[in-house]
């Protein structure tokens, strides 16, 4: 594939350059987007919230220890009371009671469920990593895509100017010849015709650098003034099979699917870990004081280990097991299906690469053809051979010709970063150039 970098480069999408001080290079604007997209943000958020749940479950294995208090009062009147050496008993009127306590407790056998649900959180954490390089990924391919469109466009009109100003020239040209009799009314009227459609799609042109402008600012957040030419194409494999191992090792949607089938399988464990017995190491300390009489002061330590085991609970934890046993299933066939659809994507792209440098081979031969037709056709009118609706035919097919290539690099670009994204590897730093 080294060819189609270099032919790219030879392209006219890499238009006369201007100060590099004052020009917005590629890697200039998907470093804005970077630094700048809310959807990119949101999904580093999202993988902040992986990792706290990964911090949750970890917890939930070791010892957890909570400060209990309370104090409360307490009015009673009773109807009969005692008396004793120590006075009436019980006493009648408001008494205020606290208490203070911890409890430690810490899990000595789950039935595998919080290693399972520590497992589960892993795989939360990797599939929201890669849903993070997923997007970010997908956010460089579209700044590309913008970046290619304004150059397009750019282009596009320098060229479209330049067959108005060629065609201008024929008219100009056509009412001389008119005027001594060499051509008729006709003839005049057919390039005045080609001049007037010419300066149409010169205003659709510049209606379509606007679009795309304006396109490139939402996605990168900077006007696009001035954009310097492209780095070279990155390197993409020179064999199909190469770029399909590459994908399906790295490709960041493939990875997610992988990482949330882990989830479905520890979501199994969880819940069957569930349906078994539960053994806890239980510690508790206490002091409860009542202000009105200090010999009720009591103190309590207690020790030991606490079992439990689901009996009955009319078949929810059976349910949840089932549930947890069909999402896992999905999972694996959503796993799969994306294993196709990848395999699919990166096929397509790589033959769209290949068939993208033959266009451009194809489009220099069709312009250098179709520049020495014009010429030919131009001075044969000068001697009478040909009429001036055959140089107009000319000029119009060197300019689909210099459209198409254009068109055909912009294409070439975009489909060596097409590739790239699906196989995973389209990574910021590829696009900053030499």
């Amino acid at each position: 594939m080294r060819f189609l970098a270099a032919l790219i480069l030879m392209g006219s999408v890499s238009a006369p350059a201007l100060a590099q001080a004052s020009q917005e290079t590629l890697a200039d604007a998907v470093a804005a987007a970077i630094t700048n997209n809310p959807s990119l943000m949101a999904e580093r958020k999202s993988r902040e919230a992986a990792n706290e749940v990964l911090v949750q479950a970890e917890a939930d294995m070791g010892p957890q220890i909570n400060l209990q208090g309370g104090l409360n009062s307490q009015y009673q009147e009773y109807g009969r009371t005692y008396s004793t050496p120590a006075g009436n008993f019980p006493l009648d009127g408001s008494t205020q009671r606290a208490s203070i306590g911890l409890e430690a407790r810490h899990s000595l056998w789950s039935g595998g469920s919080l290693t399972a649900q520590r497992d589960r959180a892993r795989a939360g954490v990797d599939e929201s990593q890669a849903r993070l390089i997923g997007v970010e990924q997908e956010l460089v391919l579209t700044v590309v895509t913008s970046f290619m469109d304004v150059r397009f466009a750019e282009s596009e009109l320098d060229i479209r100017e330049s067959n108005v100003d060629a065609l201008r020239e024929q008219v100009r040209a056509a009412r001389d010849r008119f005027e001594v009799g060499e051509v008729t009314r006709t003839d005049v009227a057919q390039a005045e015709a080609r001049e007037a459609a010419a300066q149409a799609a010169l205003a659709a042109a510049r209606s379509r650098l606007a679009r795309d402008r304006a396109a490139f600012e939402q996605v990168v957040g900077l006007p696009a003034v001035q954009l310097a030419p492209p780095p070279p194409v990155p390197a993409v494999p020179a064999a199909l099979e190469q770029a399909l191992a590459i994908a399906r090792a790295a490709n960041p949607n493939l990875m997610a699917a992988r990482a949330r089938e882990v989830q479905g399988e520890r979501g199994v464990d969880v819940a069957k870990g569930r349906l078994g017995p539960r053994l806890d190491l239980v510690g508790s300390a206490g002091l409860v004081e009542t202000y009105q009489d200090d010999t009720f002061r009591d103190t309590n330590f207690t020790a030991g280990v606490e079992f439990s085991f689901p009996l009955f609970d009319s078949g929810l934890l059976q349910s949840r097991t089932r549930g947890a046993q069909l999402d896992a299933d999905r999972a694996r066939y959503e796993r799969l299906a994306i294993e196709r659809q990848i395999t699919a994507q990166v096929t397509s792209a790589w033959h769209q690469v290949v068939a993208a440098g033959e266009e451009i081979r194809a489009s220099m031969s069709q312009v250098a053809a179709a520049e020495i037709a014009l010429e030919g056709a131009t001075q044969e009118l000068a001697v009478g051979e040909r009429i001036t609706l055959d140089v107009l035919d000319q000029e119009q097919e060197l300019l689909e010709a210099r459209l198409g290539l254009i068109a055909s690099e912009r294409a070439a670009y975009v489909a060596a970063h097409e590739l790239l994204a699906a196989m995973g590897d389209l990574k910021p730093e590829l696009v900053a150039g030499p």
